[in-house]
């Protein structure tokens, strides 16, 4: 990555930093990256280690700084020498045998780079880092009587389409600061028409930016990765152009710019979703499986024990070769053994193993019913123009239908249809009932009776598509859907109010006990979500919405604007303009004080600033603190 660094705190209230920040020059124009390089990393590593067996431990931590490097094995090595003579000898013996056992194995992995071939992590950046930023500054500026408002308006929206399986409206608001990454996806996708009304006129475009980046940031599939960079960096540059006119101050957070890098990451690894570290996370998991099973005695052994079985049972059930020590002879496991995993689903989910999840469905198999019942008030009369079209053929109404391996259709659901069903162009739609039609030869044919919707122009307010009922019914076969997408109502245009007259449900009934609900004014006008996270690429081709990007001159009004916030409207900091390349920080240009029983006060004139990896709340950059590294990229 860049080498983005700061010789004091209060240089970072500077135009110079700001820009660097933002990869522009004085005149707004992008700037090249200076990246770093491996080879440089992995020597400085091992000369600070040098330095602090030779030198002094002051040395050694102010060189950590200037070089923005920080091995978290050597570190505990020099930690511990400090206060047992007996570790110091022992690092003295590996130096004087050049052994590299005193900093981390990953230097020493071969054909691997630790500047290009570590991708920036979008949990922690875009969900635990800009979203968790917003969400909270925005509810924190919220009163309490506001927030039982705000709950309700979360309660109405509309989740259909969005993969989100439980809402829970009170726990996201009232537990802001302790949610999870999947928590902050919903506030994400939900913020452009919940939190509208709570959002100052400067918060609003951050908001309505940051959502539309998402659903680029979390595409799994990229068709044409040249576009999709180039509207990528568009997206990123107009959320860090609103975010700086709001305020400079935001550039105290290093994974704004973190963003920057994203899109050369993307480009080298592919969609971000598959290097999200939620994946791995998943083996928590295994793990809680089988610490539970201990009797917390020796819960080390017992997690082992677990593993160990886990591992045979897979040799046993894979049809394994085993050796015998003894006779030299192997065997393989016999065919009845193996059944009971083959042919038992049960065997196999209690293994964590589901065969319909893992396996590739084909396209015949689709669409299909599902096992949902129909509920009576879903109960509808045969559409007149399917009656038409098939006088003589069965005709039953089913609840749900599968159209794919992750669309599924019900009453409500919008859609969109492909024009060659009608040899048009995409089709907007609204599911009424769906319908299964059954000639007595073939196999049933599905279809789906659809009000039509008509797209507009874009809003002013939301920034997204218009779409408007149209009343007019459609009876489309299902192989035509192309998918769903997650549409909102027009809350601002349509004036919605609030009414205290939802019964509030305890043990699974109504009480008399009364809460806040959305009323919405009509059912004509809504939005389509540019936020929604599920199938982006159908969301971004249905809405075709126009992307300006800022210009160099925009870029200097809002860094000129945002610093001016910053400082309330003062002169600021005067502009850090000494040499900062690599021949300021030269290794042979030691820091003061040679002794460790020296004051290390001297470190604010070398600076000290932010390290790379932050902490779940991102720690302020701090002159008095030790330990922080000068690069932050």
């Amino acid at each position: 990555m860049c080498k983005l660094s700061v010789r004091m705190k209060k240089f970072k209230q500077t135009s110079t930093f700001v820009r660097e920040f933002l990869h522009r020059d004085s005149l707004g124009e992008e700037t090249a990256v200076r990246p770093r390089v491996w080879a440089q990393t992995c020597s400085r590593c091992h000369k600070l280690v040098k330095t602090a067996l030779s030198k002094s431990f002051n040395q050694f931590t102010i060189k950590g700084k200037k070089w923005g490097l920080k091995d978290p094995i050597s570190n505990r090595f020099i930690c511990d020498a400090k206060r047992d003579p007996a570790v110091k000898e022992k690092m003295k013996q590996l130096e004087a045998e050049k052994s590299t056992r005193m900093c981390s194995p990953i230097l020493r992995l071969k054909d691997f780079d630790g500047v290009h071939d570590t991708p920036v992590e979008v949990l922690h950046v875009v969900l635990l880092g800009a979203v968790k930023y917003l969400a909270r500054d925005l509810v924190a500026g919220v009163s309490d009587s506001d927030k039982h408002q705000m709950i309700a308006w979360l309660e109405s929206f509309n989740c259909t389409s969005l993969n989100i399986s439980s809402l829970k409206p009170t726990y996201l608001i009232k537990h802001i600061n302790s949610l999870v990454g999947r928590d902050f996806k919903i506030i994400l996708q939900a913020a452009p028409f919940v939190f509208a009304n709570w959002m100052t006129p400067e918060q609003r475009p951050i908001w309505l930016a940051l959502s539309k980046l998402a659903t680029f940031i979390f595409q799994t599939r990229i068709n044409d990765m040249k576009a999709f960079l180039i509207d990528l960096k568009s997206h990123i540059h107009t959320f860090l152009y609103h975010l700086t006119k709001s305020t400079a101050q935001w550039v105290n957070k290093p994974k704004f710019h973190m963003l920057l890098h994203l899109p050369e990451c993307i480009e080298r690894f592919g969609p971000a979703p598959n290097f999200l570290t939620e994946k791995f996370e998943s083996f928590n998991g295994v793990l809680r499986k089988a610490s539970v099973h201990s009797n917390k005695l020796a819960p080390g052994r017992d997690i082992a024990t677990t593993f160990d079985n886990l591992s045979c049972l897979r040799l046993v059930l894979s049809d394994g070769v085993i050796y015998n020590e003894v006779t030299g002879a192997t065997r393989t496991i016999g065919r009845l053994v193996t059944s009971m995993f083959t042919l038992y689903p049960s065997i196999q989910r209690s293994m964590g193993y589901d065969y319909k999840a893992s396996r590739i469905q084909p396209a015949n198999e689709f669409p299909r019913p599902t096992n949902a019942k129909l509920k009576k008030k879903n109960l509808s009369s045969i559409p007149k123009s399917l009656r038409n079209a098939h006088p003589l053929v069965p005709i039953a109404q089913v609840a749900q239908l599968q159209v794919n391996k992750h669309v599924r259709l019900g009453k409500g659901t919008f859609v969109v249809v492909s024009g060659e069903s009608l040899n048009g162009n995409l089709i907007l739609g609204l599911v009424e009932s769906l319908w299964s039609v059954t000639p007595h030869r073939d196999g049933p044919t599905y279809f789906v009776s659809v009000v039509e919707f008509q797209l507009g122009g874009v809003d002013e307010y939301y920034e997204m598509r218009q779409v408007r009922r149209s009343h007019r019914e459609l009876s489309v076969n299902a192989k035509y859907i192309l998918g769903c997408v997650n549409v909102q109502h027009d809350c601002h245009q349509g004036e919605c109010t609030l009414e205290r007259t939802k019964s509030i449900r305890m043990e699974r009934q109504d009480t008399n006990w009364k809460t806040w609900v959305v009323k919405h004014s009509d059912e004509e006008h809504y939005i389509l979500n540019a936020g929604s996270l599920h199938d982006p690429h159908l969301h971004h081709t249905l809405s075709n919405l126009p992307l300006d990007p800022p210009t160099p001159a925009d870029w200097v009004e809002a860094i000129a604007k945002g610093l001016d916030i910053w400082n309330d409207g003062g002169d600021g900091v005067e502009s850090d303009q000494e040499d900062r390349s690599e021949s300021s920080c030269s290794e042979d240009d030691d820091a003061k004080g040679e002794t460790d029983d020296e004051d290390t006060g001297s470190q604010a004139e070398t600076g000290s600033t932010y390290s790379g990896t932050d902490t779940a709340d991102d720690v302020e950059w701090n002159e008095d603190s030790e330990g922080f590294d000068t690069d932050i990229s």
